[in-house]
């Protein structure tokens, strides 16, 4: 009895291969799949030609057609049978006219716009897959996605995958690694990003339950930087967003990563982003709790530079501190310009200048414990607001949170500087800068209306306030009137931005 002829969810299921722990297995699960296509592929050509070619077939979700998916769990038979049918001379057999319109460099569709296969190769680790790909049917080595302009390369670097790395890179040319996308992200911007689960290189990092601390992507770091990748903390090496390699591994939560940054590379947490965040704030926003506390402890480099400051190695015992500052206090105290008759105002300005110096830095160490003052200055201005708002309410003062709204809404809009930030991203950022203080999700606005008395009823006229449920960028609208927050339509979605030349009323 013949098979059912495939369909469209049938044929992405086939190609999507399954892993398995037993080799035995695997293979046994591959020609059982290649069997069956190679059947389909006979028995009903036409129609499978249209799977795996035709726009219609590919996956609603991903935009991936069947040839995504098989390099994507690198079935490698599977390819090279397809593959080198549609090349296959042979004019009597299914190969002559059911894959003439199969390209090793397919397009994927939206969501994941012009990726090709060998993106998915990459991305998931398959070198023999990216190997077929390029050296047996002649794919672009180095494709360029539509969204960002993303490179199999960059997808290889952020799952950590060295090995995928450094074929792509002895195939394309070392020049490669110095390319940015269009958001300038380069490698060192991706490195920081690699998730948690793909912290171990191997077959050990695909396994969510077998990640190590973050070192697993050091080898991967050494060797991008052994080819000339800069990890300094620079406007220049910084994204559109102002995101430097620090700033991605703060949001990745890699702590090993970060120590590398600064034991090696000497990177401190200096630069602040386009939106003014320091590392540190990043870190927090993300709830990356233990990397912001070492960013504030050993990242600034103000903890460092105290030490210096009282000539001691950085991390000496509080007690050699106190002795080093007493040290020194004799030495340069203030009460010696009386004692050795120093008349010179320049050098008494030296001399307390050293002394306010050494005290400040001992002060640092000793009762701040060194810690940073990383922290972006927007947020301390919010902060103010919040005081007197809690002032009025003690003091029963009636005020509305319109004001501390806008003003954390501007706040959550300048990270995108003056692009405008997408409407629909607006909650995520707000609760990742304000956790305690989740964003609205009920959307009503308020509106008061004259009442009239009825004829012979002796009632007043009045006001009557009601209540209307409304989506999100009108209830925004309505909260923003009268402010220098607008709204503006581009492409398929909205973006607020911040008009500092004028302050015009929103219409509603």
């Amino acid at each position: 009895m013949a098979d059912a002829p495939p369909n469209s969810s049938s044929l992405l299921d086939l190609c999507s291969l399954t892993s398995s722990s037993s080799t035995s297995s695997i293979n046994e699960e591959r020609q059982s799949r290649l069997s069956t296509l190679k059947r389909w592929c006979e028995e009903h050509s036409t129609l499978t030609n249209e799977l795996l070619t035709q726009s219609d077939h590919r996956d609603k979700k991903t935009g991936c057609m069947p040839l995504h998916w098989l390099a994507g769990t690198g079935f490698d038979e599977a390819i090279e049978y397809l593959l080198g049918c549609s090349d296959s001379d042979d004019d009597t057999s299914f190969s002559s006219t059911a894959l003439a319109s199969l390209s090793m460099d397919q397009p994927a569709h939206h969501p994941s716009t012009e990726r090709t296969p060998l993106h998915y190769a990459a991305r998931n680790g398959h070198l023999s897959t990216c190997q077929l790909l390029i050296e047996q049917f002649g794919a672009n080595p180095h494709p360029k996605c539509g969204r960002g302009g993303v490179t199999p390369l960059q997808l290889a670097v952020w799952q950590n995958r060295l090995d995928v790395v450094q074929y792509l890179i002895q195939k394309n040319g070392v020049h490669v690694i110095h390319e940015r996308n269009d958001f300038n992200c380069g490698l060192m911007h991706w490195i920081g990003l690699i998730p948690q689960k793909r912290w171990c290189s191997g077959s050990k990092g695909d396994d969510e339950n077998a990640h190590d601390d973050g070192s697993g992507v050091l080898p991967l770091a050494r060797y991008l930087h052994s080819l000339g990748i800069s990890y300094e903390s620079t406007i220049e090496n910084s994204n559109t967003q102002g995101h430097t390699c620090n700033h991605k591994a703060a949001w990745g939560g890699n702590l090993p990563l970060l120590k590398y940054f600064r034991n090696e590379h000497d990177v401190y947490d200096t630069i602040q982003d386009a939106a003014g965040n320091y590392c540190a704030d990043i870190a927090k926003m993300r709830g990356n709790m233990e990397c912001h506390h070492w960013l504030l402890e050993h990242g600034s480099g103000d903890r460092a530079e105290s030490y210096k400051i009282l000539g001691l190695e950085v991390g000496v015992a509080m007690d050699v501190v106190r002795n080093r500052y007493l040290e020194l206090a004799k030495m340069i105290h203030p009460d010696k310009m009386n004692q050795c008759n120093i008349d010179d105002d320049e050098k008494k300005d030296d001399i307390m200048d050293d002394f306010i110096k050494i005290k400040q830095a001992y002060e640092h160490l000793t009762k701040q414990n060194g810690m940073g003052k990383q922290k972006n200055p927007k947020y301390d201005e919010l902060k103010l607001l919040e005081c007197q708002k809690e002032v009025k309410d003690a003091s029963g003062t009636d005020d509305d949170d319109d004001d501390l709204f806008v003003a954390r809404l501007i706040a959550v809009i300048t990270d995108y500087g003056e692009k405008g930030f997408p409407v629909g991203l607006l909650s995520r950022r707000w609760n990742q800068i304000w956790p305690d203080r989740p964003f609205p999700t009920e959307y009503v606005i308020e509106r008061s209306i004259k009442c009239h008395a009825k004829e012979g009823g002796g009632g007043e006229t009045g006001k009557m306030v009601i209540q209307k449920r409304v989506k999100l960028v009108k209830w925004l609208k309505y909260k923003c009137r009268g402010t220098k927050v607008q709204f503006h339509q581009t492409g398929g979605e909205v973006l607020a931005v911040i008009d500092n030349k004028k302050i015009e009323s929103v219409p509603n």
